[in-house]
């Protein structure tokens, strides 16, 4: 008789998860804002080994974990696309139907530091990060409602 060894389940109180060195020092990484990385290390949190591309978060549960409004977590989401942190496996919509009555279902994201798992299993990670490279990326650092944050807000001698 063969005997199979079965992996201990971990409780989820005592799950961590790692920041590696790498992904930290990247360039990405760096040119992130704080909103970005805490929407990041929240995704990474929901993140069980096994679900990547089935880790469901809405704007809305984003707004209550990070303690804040709905401007800085849409402008975090774009910010975590453009850099290559995150994709959309499934983009969400209040047009689900779900069990029959009418329900919404939230984006599925795909973390691509880690090979994906859902739908198809793949083997290596995307990690699109990586190639990412500072350029016209970088005005999106500049808040829109306040002058004076980069050059292109510069207020002109005339306008004071």
């Amino acid at each position: 008789m063969t005997r199979t060894r079965r992996k201990a389940k971990i409780p989820p109180g005592d799950r961590f998860f790692q920041m590696h060195v790498w992904l930290v020092n990247s360039a990405a990484w760096r040119a992130a804002n704080c909103y970005e990385r805490c929407l990041y290390i929240e995704l990474k949190q929901r993140y069980n080994g096994g679900n990547n591309g089935d880790i469901a978060f809405s704007h809305r549960e984003a707004q209550e974990a990070l303690n804040c409004s709905n401007k800085p977590v849409i402008d975090a989401f774009r910010g975590l696309v453009a850099k290559g942190f995150i994709r959309a496996a499934q983009v969400g919509s209040f047009h689900w139907k779900k069990g029959g009555g009418a329900g919404g279902r939230s984006t599925r994201w795909i973390l691509t530091e880690y090979p994906t798992d859902y739908p198809v299993k793949s083997l290596s990670p995307g990690r699109d990060f990586m190639r990412w490279k500072p350029g016209s990326e970088e005005n999106s650092r500049c808040a829109e409602s306040i002058p004076m944050v980069c050059p292109r807000h510069i207020m002109k001698a005339g306008m004071v």
